[in-house]
């Protein structure tokens, strides 16, 4: 298909988000989505944006000051990369946004980065880090408190059960009493307090999960995850969910808002459905001093960058803070603190990666009020808290 781009020039940007420029659903995605991109234009309203939406999401361009292509999906089942391959080399800028899930977030950003498109978000490099749970793991791991990880790879030719038990085990049985070996009566009468957590490598929110304490949980792995595919195995921290959100010019970092996290675990799912933007809380100085070092950690990070960990007190009453994830990327917040702060987020992330401002002019941001943000009849609901 043919678009008109005649008016494209060095200064305009491309805007789009993975779902709503390719016309797929996911309950679990599509509503943070819409909100996400549609804030993001708005902010943007200023430059010279060029808005990638598909026909069926076309409803977000009502009220817009943007150029805005529609692309057709019911002409091509990859109607957003057709139109990139084709097209790409005509803009200089972009900031898009997407997801994790089968490292679209990843792939996209190495196709404009090789197309020599400046990029107002994470780098590859970086991308590709913080895509993969145990690569980030790994990239931390002297920087940040994390819960004790490893992977493992679910492949019925060798023994991946077996560190399982042992570290279930191991977490579980009184060091004065520690008997070494894989008894099975002694694990199947072991009293567990401690468990173990086990996600998918790369994983987005509805993820799937598996609470692991007991023998017949780590034989259930098999019907969670499919065979041959990399899983994380986590130490299960208790604690408060929390993320941080942030600013980063790729090499410092500002944090912007503590975010309270309204999360449901069970056995073998979490979800996401919400949380709450400027959230307070006792160790906030602490919390956001870890979220800043985890990110500095990680060179490349750029533009809004979303920190997911847990506040855990101990017995001193003093807090731990354990880093679970970063998200080189938008995160649902953003939504929230386009209300909550004083301040154009989108538009300070192109003027801070443009050299217009240094990260030190955003450093003390006007605050408004807090807001929530939840799901209900699949829309993205928000409100003051």
């Amino acid at each position: 298909m043919s678009y008109d781009l005649s008016s494209v020039n060095e200064n305009s940007i491309l805007v789009f988000e993975y779902y709503t420029s390719t016309g797929l659903d996911d309950l679990c995605i599509s509503s943070e989505a819409a909100a996400l991109v549609s804030g993001l234009v708005d902010d943007l309203k200023d430059e010279d944006v060029y808005f990638l939406l598909s026909k069926k999401y076309s409803y977000l361009a009502d009220g817009k000051d943007a150029n805005i292509i529609v692309l057709d999906e019911d002409k091509s089942d990859n109607a957003l990369e057709d139109f990139l391959i084709e097209n790409v080399r005509k803009f200089k800028k972009s900031i898009f946004i997407a997801s994790e899930e089968e490292n679209n977030l990843y792939d996209l950003t190495k196709f404009l980065e090789d197309n020599d498109v400046k990029l107002y978000v994470s780098n590859a490099e970086s991308t590709g880090i913080c895509s993969d749970k145990f690569k980030m793991y790994q990239a931390l791991k002297s920087d940040a408190i994390q819960p004790f990880t490893y992977k493992i790879t679910l492949d019925p030719n060798i023994f991946w059960k077996k560190p399982i038990l042992f570290n279930l085990k191991s977490y579980n049985m009184d060091k004065e009493n520690y008997e070494y070996g894989l008894d099975d009566e002694l694990i199947d009468n072991l009293e567990i307090k401690n468990r173990f957590i086990a996600k998918p490598i790369n994983g987005v929110d509805c993820e799937d999960i598996k609470i692991i304490e007991s023998r017949e949980d780590i034989d259930d792995l098999e019907n969670v995850f499919t065979e041959g595919s990399d899983v994380l195995i986590q130490e299960y921290i208790e604690g408060e969910v929390l993320s941080v959100s942030l600013i980063s010019d790729g090499v410092d970092a500002v944090p912007l808002s503590l975010n309270k996290q309204f999360v449901t675990i069970s056995k073998d799912k979490q979800q996401y459905l919400g949380g709450q933007v400027l959230y307070n809380h006792p160790a906030l100085s602490q919390i956001f001093d870890s979220a800043v070092e985890a990110v500095k950690a990680i060179e490349g990070l750029k533009g809004f960058i979303g920190v997911d960990l847990i506040a855990n007190k101990n017995d001193n009453g003093e807090y731990e803070v354990y880093i679970i994830e970063i998200n080189s990327r938008f995160t649902t917040p953003y939504v929230g603190l386009r209300q909550a702060l004083d301040i154009n987020i989108g538009q300070t992330i192109i003027d801070l990666i443009d050299g217009k401002i240094s990260i030190e002019d955003i450093k003390d941001i006007p605050v408004r009020y807090p807001v929530k943000f939840y799901k209900k009849d699949g829309l993205l609901k928000l409100e003051k808290a």
